[in-house]
């Protein structure tokens, strides 16, 4: 089996595969998902004007700002990395000092609110002014004591409030979406498995240690690679509440899904680890040259066949975030 994969709790730059996928990559991956619906809460301190906003802001211990932050303009040639990745996924691999930040505000937004509806992630960037959809950002700050990833999410929200005069707000709205439902009620299928109880998604990988060759390695989250003329797609330790946007997400790449908002309605708690193989559509022209024309299940094909899982167009309620106020960010 060919190597070459990226695992998608990796640094990404989600302008680039969320909207102008390369066909011509040997190998692809989707990021982390984006996790969740918002929920309410009482506090109009973070830049939300209404009353919602994610549920992964709660319970975040009380740190809400960080002691000093510096705020730069990223170069296209710059080496500076982060060390916190602006994902929604609970993956942490930043191990204390200082906190350090890189993308565009579009992904600093997403990050602090840990929102899970990625198909508006090109609405939500064509509010904000040029300046914003162009130029990348890196901050440096302080975080008191010993920060959890959510944690140093609200901390975000208090410095795009503070530093770059972020206010939003929130409308439900009806709209086309798909709903993820169970092809028999109650039960998942064989490529569909509850996720064991073990410390494989949170413990940080050891990089020093030597990959088995041609062993895909067993990075949590979202991840695919090209394997005998297929597409496979797996995805571990994920609610089936995140792995819906990750399906359709898929489903656009691989021609057989619109790009639709969609609703968890399995019934389904928990974790859970799905794997899946499929061909790309024909309806792709990438599709003709790159993938085995042995017959295979398309993508809707195999998650029903394998995960026990559709995903119907229908219409439901829809949280859509609106921007009303940002500014370039204050002086340092």
């Amino acid at each position: 089996m060919q190597s070459c994969v990226i695992a998608r709790n990796r640094r990404f730059e989600l302008s680039d595969w969320a909207f102008r996928r390369a066909p011509w990559l040997p190998a692809f991956l989707l990021l982390t998902a984006l996790h969740g619906f918002p929920q309410s809460r009482d506090s109009e301190t973070d830049g939300f004007t209404e009353q919602h906003v994610p549920k992964s802001d709660r319970a975040t211990g009380g740190a809400v700002q960080f002691e000093a932050a510096s705020i730069r303009p990223g170069t296209p040639d710059s080496k500076d990395f982060g060390n916190v990745d602006l994902d929604s996924s609970d993956y942490f691999r930043y191990q204390g000092g200082p906190v350090q930040l890189k993308g565009l505000l579009v992904n600093y937004i997403f990050f602090a609110y840990k929102f899970g509806d990625v198909v508006q992630y090109k609405s939500l960037s064509a509010q904000l002014p040029t300046w914003a959809q162009t130029h990348e950002f890196v901050v440096e700050a302080r975080a008191p004591g010993n920060p959890t990833k959510d944690q140093i999410r609200s901390m975000v929200q208090a410095l795009l409030a503070d530093r770059f005069g972020l206010r939003m707000h929130t409308e439900v709205r009806q709209m086309a979406v798909y709903a993820l439902v169970l092809e028999k009620a109650g039960k998942p299928g064989p490529g569909l498995n509850q996720h064991p109880d073990d410390q494989l998604c949170t413990a940080i990988p050891n990089n020093a240690a030597p990959a088995p060759k041609d062993e895909v390695p067993p990075f949590c989250g979202a991840i695919s690679w090209p394997h005998n003329g297929l597409t496979h797609l797996r995805i571990m330790d994920w609610s089936l509440e995140q792995m819906g946007p990750e399906l359709v997400r898929d489903g656009v790449w691989a021609g057989d899904l619109d790009p639709r908002p969609v609703l968890d309605r399995t019934g389904l708690k928990g974790k859970w680890d799905l794997n899946i193989e499929f061909l790309r559509s024909k309806r792709d022209p990438a599709a003709a040259d790159s993938e085995a024309a042995t017959p295979a299940p398309d993508f809707l094909d195999a998650l029903q066949r394998d995960a026990g899982l559709k995903l119907v167009k229908e219409t439901g309620p829809v949280v859509t975030y609106l921007v009303d106020a940002v500014h370039p960010p204050s002086e340092n």
